[in-house]
């Protein structure tokens, strides 16, 4: 291991899991654990449950588990080094890991990298020469100054000149053209992108792996032209300024989401920085759980016309799914943030944020634009409508006031609106996963359980040749012990660093229930579990030695196992 046990230890020590979580996510306290909505899966009621007192959280749907390290390799996708040194990091804990190596990545992969890498300093160069005069008084004019040019990365796209330059560092056509910055046409291969202002589309990680151009002295029916989809660009599974938005979300607790990266920009520029966007397209699953990862206070703020209202509800469906319900922004007008802010100012789109609406009030509004109040079949439409929506809210004030207000607005009883929503019933129940486990499956899991939180146990597993007939939890028990002699001790936080690179084990634990159990064991218990496991093996060691009989043509051999299976048979 690259970092010494002891050091890891050390910095798993320096900080409280909670902290930790509670930076990513929100969670609530209930009795001495705390719960939260889990990240790692659909989640819809608070599943996860972190305990302060051994440092460890568990999903009790999803099985996802671990320590604080793991918690950020799966959050945040990262190697455990590179977990390790962000824990490091926010402890002050020096640690030098200027050796460390990430598994290289597949060729093709690392040359589209590359590529993008070369290409977006290129481009960024470009705008501050002089061919870069007109694009720069562009940007200036819209009110993006230097200093928001050089946080997006904004560059500039000339003719032919970086396909000129890739050629030039010996990189295959083949390579070029796969990358998208550049197109053939009768073999000749040139710049994909020409005479534009470029913006840099960043993945997760803040890597560049794609580029909107866009037009600005010339009239262009495509005003933007996009990078074409590759091995590392992925419009579905993007979120526009992630990287950059993160720290920001965490600290305030809630995140902004928006059409475009224009839009990120605008509000960017007037000190909103808790914002993303959604590439533009329709919000995929990938992304609404990514936007999860970040926060479950989520506002919509799309454009203000009816395309942005379909865009809005689309979104809000998929964050449903995933267990978000957000607020939403719907701007005057028909108005973006960008030309919103120029028009009315940063100070009452602040308001706009203050005073979001609850994604049922935008429903209603949503359904009353497309009814014609003169129609009494579109009445009925919308009412119906409305009340499917109030099935899955459980505030019951909310309830009635909807009510009234529908029927205030339709002249519709109270009473005839009440009634339709009589004999529905809506199920929220989580859906969890339920394992079938017998009692040799139990025992297993238990001694186990029992084992990494007492070194009695272990002792007592030792003592007694145990034996489990399954390979995973058997190769588990026996590393239990093997790092319990090595250590002296035994801690469940630490012994999951001690496994991180051995994803047999890790997975095995995953399979027992590491909060569900009684602290408190008894000696008569494991003994009890051992003989049962002991006991099992014999009656497969004779089942398999009863087939054997059967099989075998040869009389001294039958003797042999006949023998074997009545001692067997005694010692049951």
């Amino acid at each position: 291991m690259l970092i010494s046990e002891d050091k890891i230890n050390e910095i798993r020590k320096s900080i409280n899991i909670v902290d930790v979580i509670s930076d990513y996510i929100p969670i609530e306290q209930r009795g001495k654990n705390y719960f939260a909505i889990c990240p790692f899966h659909d989640d819809h009621n608070p599943s996860m449950s972190i305990s302060k007192e051994k440092q460890i959280y568990t999903c009790f749907v999803c099985g996802a588990h671990g320590n604080v390290f793991n918690f950020i390799m799966d959050y945040e996708n990262m190697s455990f080094v590179e977990a390790v040194k962000t824990v490091a990091n926010k402890t002050g804990i020096p640690l030098d890991i200027s050796t460390y190596q990430e598994k290289p990545k597949d060729k093709g992969i690392t040359d589209l990298y590359n590529i993008y890498d070369f290409a977006n300093k290129f481009y960024q160069n470009n705008l501050y020469t002089k061919d870069g005069a007109d694009a720069l008084k562009y940007l200036h004019d819209r009110e993006i100054n230097d200093e928001v040019i050089k946080e997006f990365e904004i560059g500039l796209s000339t003719n032919n000149k970086l396909t000129n330059l890739l050629k030039n560092k010996n990189i295959s056509n083949t390579v070029i053209l796969n990358s998208g910055l550049s197109s053939s046409k009768e073999d000749a291969i040139y710049d994909t992108f020409v005479d534009r202002i470029m913006f840099p589309l960043w993945d997760l990680d803040g890597k560049v792996v794609g580029f909107s151009g866009r037009v600005y002295n010339k009239k262009d029916p495509s005003k933007y032209i996009n990078s074409k989809e590759s091995d590392i660009f992925k419009k579905g599974k993007l979120i526009y300024n992630y990287h950059k938005a993160k720290d920001e979300i965490r600290r305030k607790k809630f995140l902004i989401v928006v059409e475009g990266f224009m839009d990120v920009i605008a509000l960017y520029k007037v000190g909103i920085k808790n914002v993303v966007a959604t590439m533009g397209t329709a919000v995929t699953n990938d992304q609404a759980n990514i936007l999860k990862r970040l926060s479950t206070n989520v506002t919509l703020c799309f454009d203000g016309d009816s395309a942005g209202n379909s865009a809005t509800a689309s979104c809000a469906k998929e964050l449903i799914n995933v267990g978000i319900t957000p607020s939403i922004i719907r701007l005057e007008e028909g108005l973006d943030p960008d030309d919103y802010i120029k028009k009315y100012g940063v100070e009452k789109f602040n308001d706009h944020i203050n005073n979001s609406k609850s994604l049922l009030d935008f429903k209603i509004d949503y359904y009353k634009q497309s009814t014609n109040f003169s129609n009494s079949e579109e009445i009925s439409k919308y009412i119906k409508s409305v009340v499917d929506e109030l099935y899955n809210i459980d505030d019951k004030i909310i309830k009635e006031l909807t009510i009234k207000r529908l029927s205030d607005e339709t002249n519709v009883s109270i009473p005839t609106i009440k009634s339709m929503m009589q004999g529905k019933v809506v199920v929220k129940e989580e859906k969890r996963e339920v394992i079938s486990l017998n009692k040799y499956d139990k025992a297993e899991r238990r001694i186990i359980y029992y084992m990494l939180r007492h070194p009695e146990v272990i002792r007592i597993y030792e003592n007694n040749k145990c034996y489990f007939p399954t390979n995973e939890f058997r190769f588990l028990a026996n590393e239990i012990v093997y790092y319990y002699d090595k250590n002296g001790n035994i801690s469940i936080a630490d012994f999951l660093s001690y496994i991180s690179d051995k994803k047999e084990l890790y997975d095995a634990i995953s399979k027992i229930n590491i909060m569900d159990l009684d602290e408190n064991y008894t000696h008569e218990e494991i003994i009890d579990y051992i003989n049962l496991l002991n006991e099992y093996s014999v009656k497969v060691r004779i089942n398999n030695l009863t087939n054997e009989f059967k099989n075998t043509i040869d009389d001294s051999r039958k003797t042999e196992i006949a023998k074997e299976i009545s001692e067997l048979k005694v010692s049951e």
